[in-house]
């Protein structure tokens, strides 16, 4: 009987070492790669990420509000950072403030907060360099105009 299962033994060990084709271990099935017919060159899909707008921050001397623009036709012109150069309760003396400035060549139009004020915008930058250089050409051009124009300051619009 032990002849008998020495036997059956080694006949499964051929039979199980024949059938099978030899076995790689990973790291070797890694680096050699069996020859193929065809060779498909696959690349990783490129994605592009837009990168998120920081908001402006507020500095000294400036404010940051929640406004909205008064006349429809004017939406666009507000921009990051927006050269003030008068605030109203009165709609009626914003909008004088507004044509005054719009004669002096300024692409000028109203925004309300959410206190109902008025304010008049002399322009609107995308950098805050550009807007200071305004407020200072303002500030400096108009300073007598009953604290208006000399006050100019920058608001910086949250959403």
């Amino acid at each position: 009987m032990k002849k008998t299962l020495l036997m059956a033994i080694a006949i499964v060990a051929a039979v199980a070492m024949s059938s099978c084709k030899s076995q790689k271990t990973l790291s070797e099935a890694a680096t050699v790669a069996e020859p193929s017919a065809e060779v498909q060159e696959v690349s990783a899909p490129i994605t592009y990420t837009t990168p998120k707008r920081t908001a402006p921050v507020a500095q000294a001397g400036d404010r940051q509000e929640k406004v909205k623009i008064v006349n429809a036709s004017d939406n666009g012109l507000l921009k990051d950072y927006n050269v003030i150069v008068g605030s109203f309760g009165s709609k009626e003396n914003a909008e004088n403030m507004k044509n005054k400035m719009v004669g002096r060549g300024y692409k000028a139009f109203l925004v309300q907060n959410e206190s109902g004020m008025y304010r008049v915008v002399a322009g609107g930058y995308d950098s805050r360099s550009d807007a200071m250089s305004v407020r200072d050409d303002i500030r400096n051009t108009y300073p007598t105009e009953q604290g208006t124009c000399a006050e100019a300051w920058l608001l910086i619009p949250s959403f």
